[in-house]
């Protein structure tokens, strides 16, 4: 707690010989994990201190009607089980340029953490993300947009810097209906390339066809909401692997503002996810995700996140079984508004994962406190 208060007052100093668009953050979290490996026996535990500071920056650009936003964020995960292996430091960046129409910006990541969903190890990496999104005006009927990502994935550690170091590029192009000012339906189109450096039988080209609608979409629902067809051809053939694949997905990410007190946050996708699981290329993951909040009082919220993962794969295994993931998660919180620019709380998270294959089964429970400043 004495470094963070004094990372607190060397920002705070900082912060006076700036206008006030420029904020910073700083936070401690002090949790327990009971499965740090996330095995299915032999687990290890260990108490987990995650310091982070950062700064955000955000101010109208004269003249323009556009807003320039920077964030920059970093921090350490201190472990008192061998912390020599397992503790590790993160890092954050993202600058952006932003209206109504417009939206174009970089982001930057350096984490050890999980990758994705079918992995349990920690891998070192490194992503950068550009991404572009620009409509016309929502004042007529008829409107189109552009939307386009470039995504580069570097892993540090052997294995995964063989496996899943790569480049996807995703470009797309939008035509809606102007149902208001506020709605819109569009259809969509996006072509994908993903790149690996150097496990190029996974190099694939593909395709997506979506319907949605976003914006204001009902009484006090905001959000986006669309349904797709995605495609995907494989650039190598490989004996006994399909070189096209397809699958009906989808993407939500609404809100829902019942009272003043009240928020309610449906998130969830199916889509393509690369794989590194014996046989496989990729696994089909359905993601959904469901949070509430409620305001207790002025100062004290209550949350609680619930989510269901399901990582589904086309191909057997060595065993002649095709793998298939269920991950279920349960996190209740409760967080205390001191001031405007402090806060504090509690949490506990369980995760179970049950799985057809063996070894791929686990549980973690966590649990934990965390003070975070805003100024």
């Amino acid at each position: 707690m004495k470094k963070l208060l004094l990372l607190a007052v060397s920002l705070l100093v900082v912060n006076s010989a700036f206008a006030g668009d420029v904020k910073f953050l700083v936070s401690e979290d002090l949790s327990y994990d009971d499965n740090i490996y996330l095995t299915d026996g032999n687990e290890k535990d260990s108490f987990i201190s995650k310091t982070q500071a950062g700064v955000t920056y955000a101010n109208p650009i004269a003249g323009s009607g556009l807003e320039l936003n920077a964030t920059a964020l970093g921090g350490y995960n201190a472990y008192t089980e061998d912390n020599g292996k397992n503790g590790f430091w993160n890092a954050y960046a993202n600058v952006d340029v932003k209206n109504d129409l417009l939206k174009i910006g970089d982001s930057f990541l350096y984490t050890s953490d999980q990758a994705n969903s079918e992995l349990t190890e920690r891998a070192k990496r490194l992503n950068n993300n550009f991404y572009l999104s620009a409509k016309t005006s929502t004042d007529k009927k008829f409107g189109f947009g552009v939307v386009a990502n470039d995504s580069y994935d570097y892993y540090i550690d052997n294995p995964w810097k063989y496996d899943l170091t790569r480049n996807r590029l995703n470009a797309g192009v939008q035509a809606f209906y102007n149902i208001s000012s506020k709605t819109s339906a569009f259809v969509e189109y996006v072509y994908t390339n993903i790149a690996y450096k150097d496990n190029t039988n996974n190099d694939s080209d593909g395709s997506a066809v979506a319907l949605g609608v976003e914006g204001k979409i009902a009484q006090k629902v905001s959000g986006v909401a669309k349904v797709n067809y995605v495609m995907r051809d494989y650039s190598h053939d490989m004996e006994g692997y399909s070189s096209y694949e397809d699958l009906v997905g989808y993407y939500v990410a609404l809100s829902w503002n019942p009272t003043e007190r009240n928020t309610v946050r449906l998130s969830g996708e199916r889509r393509f996810e690369e794989s590194v699981y014996e046989n496989n290329r990729y696994f089909t993951d359905t993601l959904v995700s469901l949070y509430g909040s409620h305001k207790l009082s002025d100062k004290l919220t209550a949350g609680l996140t619930l989510a269901y993962e399901n990582m589904a794969y086309d191909r057997a295994n060595n065993n002649g079984v095709k793998r298939s993931d269920d991950l279920f998660t349960v996190r209740p919180e409760l967080d205390y508004q001191f001031q405007e620019w402090l806060s504090a709380g509690v949490w506990y998270q369980f995760r179970n994962r049950d799985s057809n294959t063996n070894g791929n089964d686990y549980a973690s429970n966590k649990g934990g406190v965390f003070v975070k400043a805003l100024f």
